[in-house]
């Protein structure tokens, strides 16, 4: 089978949706599928000409922060008819507007929203006004004629379907796979630990993710600041990029409330450091108001670490079912429960949270997984099972 995945950049500094279709393609082209990337990249980009298992067409850069490109459809006209079915990666782009096309063409295609389709999003008034219209002229039409939408999750299908009016599709769920770090965690959190030796001999709750307000850190410092009896060697570690100067923010509020030696600002984690990172903790935190997915959670989760979520992360279902790590809501009480509930776990009942933690990644977020997801999807679509 020949599948054809369409996104508007395969740059890898874009993060997830990026690094999904990358891990899909390197996992699909064997001996019973071929995995083809269609972008709307440079074709002198490094990301591009980089050696890779897979093909990928890239048309120039489009125009305008919507990517218009006019050489994409008749690029699709031309090509298409050589794949069994096509994957749209992401919505609110030119791009979608293939779905017309390949609807013409006869070419089996699903729209892969990645979490574009969530209420919070709407809670700007201004940005949903923007994209009403646009969604009752094109969106909603290709999605509704799309053999699949496909979701990261049960709770991401959930709340797509809330989000604009007239909404319909045909919901299949496909989870994204993370891969792991095969080396020791011992080994790494002993090279993480000699990077941030500030954080030897304490027990600390790992937040990694963007310094963003949508992450949930000030809830996270408000609640520790309530907590009464923490524990002399219980600290919080932060580590990510802080692009929008929020850092300034939180720690003036973490002095008011007189955290300062309690929390360790780590700076951009990568590569083994960052996997030692999650080895190193007794557990790991996102307090997020809207996390399509989380792949920071999985990964956490790889490495055995529990990790506690607020229910605004769209896997907490699956990870609250596995008994992975603990779930509330994303407010200040919420964390606080989330923070007290963890520091009252017996070291067994810890220990026995971290070996379902592990389970619960291989189970619903590895590779293996993920790729057996989305080959059952695209291999109902064509007709072959």
């Amino acid at each position: 089978m020949r599948a054809l995945r369409i996104i508007r950049s395969m740059n890898p500094d874009h993060g997830g949706v990026t690094e999904a279709v990358n891990q899909a393609a390197l996992s699909f082209n064997n001996d019973h599928h071929q995995m083809d990337v269609l972008c709307f990249d440079n074709p002198n980009a490094s990301w591009i000409t980089n050696s890779r298992n897979y093909t990928i067409h890239a048309l120039g850069e489009g125009v305008t922060a919507y990517g218009f490109h006019f050489s994409y459809l008749s690029w699709l006209k031309k090509n298409a008819k050589f794949y069994d079915v096509v994957i749209i990666d992401g919505l609110w782009q030119f791009l979608v507007v293939g779905g017309y096309a390949l609807k013409l063409l006869k070419v089996p295609y699903c729209i892969f929203t990645h979490g574009m389709l969530d209420p919070y999003f709407n809670e700007d008034k201004l940005k949903y006004v923007k994209k009403l219209p646009f969604w009752l002229l094109v969106e909603r039409n290709v999605i509704a004629m799309a053999s699949a939408t496909i979701f990261t999750c049960q709770e991401e299908s959930k709340l797509a379907a809330k989000s604009f009016p007239c909404y319909s599709a045909s919901p299949k769920v496909a989870t994204l796979g993370v891969e792991g770090n095969d080396r020791s965690g011992k080994e790494l959190s002993e090279l993480f630990l000699a990077e941030h030796q500030l954080l030897k001999d304490k027990r600390f709750a790992l937040f990694l993710s963007r310094i963003n307000e949508k992450k949930g850190i000030d809830l996270l410092v408000n609640a520790l600041g309530q907590l009464k009896r923490l524990p002399d060697d219980f600290v919080l570690a932060i580590a990510g990029p802080d692009s929008k100067g929020l850092k300034a923010k939180l720690m003036v509020q973490i002095e008011a409330q007189g955290l300062s030696d309690r929390v360790v600002w780590l700076g951009m984690l990568s590569g083994d450091v960052k996997w030692g990172a999650y080895h190193a903790s007794d557990v790991f935190v996102l307090p997020s108001h809207q996390e399509n997915f989380g792949i920071v959670v999985a990964e956490a989760l790889s490495t055995a670490t529990p990790v506690l979520i607020t229910n605004k992360v769209n896997i907490w279902r699956e990870i609250n079912e596995a008994g992975a790590g603990l779930v509330e809501n994303d407010d200040v009480a919420g964390i606080e429960r989330l923070i007290s509930r963890w520091l009252t776990l017996t070291s067994l009942e810890k220990t026995e949270m971290s070996g379902r933690a592990k389970v619960c990644y291989e189970a619903n977020f590895s590779i293996e997984s993920a790729v057996g997801d989305l080959e059952n999807v695209i291999c109902n679509v064509v007709g072959e099972i």
